[in-house]
């Protein structure tokens, strides 16, 4: 990951469509990255991917085939066509194909990519989704490159400067500057933000609005109901709401409240609605399906929610420094993990907390959650994600309270995000999101496969 990651870029978004944030955005960004390096309309496309990597096996169940032919044709990553773009290409003539080998990739999500135009130009690189929708072009017509493509416009919504002059660098950095001056995540997210990339800080706040009223209606669209015909579960997001009338539930209407508004945010994403990958698809349900019940049950106003919002950006900033959220490196303590204790700091500032709090608020919901395996049944992001980003969502809420009152979190969040990513890189790849181990290898995991795939 960047030493200096854009809370937009890298953290809260990508706005998009699909089931996976590391497949389906990442692979239009390079469908979309082919385009803009071939220089022409894409006539011809190999992708290859390493048979010991993620891509091979999830390709198809997790959109990076859908990603890739949208990104060539030119669609953005919220385009309504994209779940089309396969058959569109077809008709257009533009031939895809896919290709999977022992080629021996460094990186679980690898993009061997070949692309020739319609005049014959031909193009080659190489390209590696690392979470959360980013990528970086690591080889270009044989040479080895390094850009993580920030600087890019339109791939990514910040345009950052090269070397900005930032208010603080690190955790370590931030962590002195509460200490000494106090304050919220929120208050040194606006000048982080605005300093990386030149803008002035009404803009990040207003991104932030807009990426909330976004949360807010991928939260409503889920709850009045969605469908699609490639994935497990059907449209339940309601269903909490009609037991209680019954008596068949424990009594709990806000834990409810929770549970129904993550379970229509990840609804929403699994019917290619539009959300916000927060840090990533697969964990989008946790922030939002959080926060927006308890500003609500609080009463707390959309500026609020906002910086709460900013406030869980900036607790991802210093995840992702450590090395992303992608859940092919490290598991869904990664994804889910990490989405918890960014929730945990977005909760203690709508709660009035300070900075300090959210951090250690983090901490708390982080190190319940660390060792979480990635292993989505039938290749899709739906069982047990689901299940996950509920889990997440409330542990957050838990670490917020448990902070508020005055318990111990005892070990600090830098360490606590550094034994993640140690366990992460110890972690055996069939616990990846390669859908090898874990509930993917079950009996039953293995019957949904075949019959959503028709085979």
């Amino acid at each position: 990951m960047e030493k200096h990651p854009s809370i937009f870029n890298n953290v809260i978004g990508p706005v998009m469509r699909g089931p996976s944030s590391s497949h389906t955005a990442a692979s239009v960004r390079i469908g979309l990255l082919a385009r803009r390096l071939l220089g022409e309309e894409p006539a011809e496309a190999v992708f290859r991917f390493d048979t010991n990597g993620s891509v091979a096996s999830t390709y198809r169940g997790q959109g990076s085939a859908m990603g890739l032919a949208g990104g060539l044709l030119g669609m953005s990553i919220n385009h309504p066509g994209l779940m089309r773009s396969e058959e569109t290409a077809a008709k257009k003539g533009l031939r895809i194909e896919y290709m999977t080998d022992d080629y021996g990739a460094d990186h679980p999500n690898t993009y061997d990519t070949t692309v020739k135009g319609r005049s014959g130009k031909e193009i080659s690189f190489t390209a590696l989704s690392t979470g959360g929708g980013i990528i970086r072009l690591t080889k270009l017509n044989g040479k080895a490159v390094d850009d993580d493509l920030d600087y890019i416009n339109p791939l990514m919504p910040v345009q950052i400067v090269r070397k900005p002059v930032l208010p603080f660098n690190n955790i370590d950095e931030l962590t002195t500057l509460l200490n000494e001056n106090g304050g919220t995540l929120s208050d040194h997210a606006l000048k982080y933000e605005s300093a990386l990339g030149n803008i002035p800080e009404q803009k990040v706040f207003e991104l932030s609005m807009e990426h909330l009223d976004i949360i807010k209606a991928s939260i409503r669209n889920g709850l009045a109901g969605t469908s699609y015909p490639d994935r497990v579960l059907h449209h339940q997001s309601h269903l909490v709401y009609r037991k209680p009338q019954k008596g068949q539930l424990i009594p709990s209407d806000f834990t409810n409240d929770i549970i129904a508004s993550v379970s229509a945010i990840m609804e929403t994403k699994s019917s290619m609605g539009v959300i916000v990958a927060a840090p990533t698809a697969g964990a989008c349900g946790t922030i939002g399906g959080v926060l927006n019940p308890v500003a609500i049950m609080t009463d707390k106003k959309e500026k609020e929610v906002a910086k709460a919002l900013l406030a869980a950006g900036m607790l991802g900033v210093f995840i992702a420094q450590e090395g992303g959220f992608a859940a092919e490196e490290g598991g869904c303590q990664y994804e889910c993990g990490s989405a918890s204790g960014m929730a945990a700091a977005a909760l203690v500032e709508l709660m009035g907390g300070d900075g300090i709090m959210s951090l250690n608020a983090a901490s708390m919901a982080m190190q319940n959650t660390i060792g979480m395996i990635c292993d989505p049944v039938a290749d899709r992001v739906e069982v047990p994600c689901l299940g996950k980003n509920i889990m997440a969502a409330l542990n957050a809420l838990a670490a917020t309270n448990m902070t508020i009152a005055g318990y111990d979190h005892v070990i600090p969040l830098k360490e606590v995000i550094e034994t993640m990513h140690d366990v992460g890189n110890a972690m055996d790849s069939r616990y990846r999101c390669t859908c090898k181990g874990g509930l993917s290898a079950t009996k039953t995991a293995e019957k949904i496969y075949r019959e959503i795939n028709k085979l």
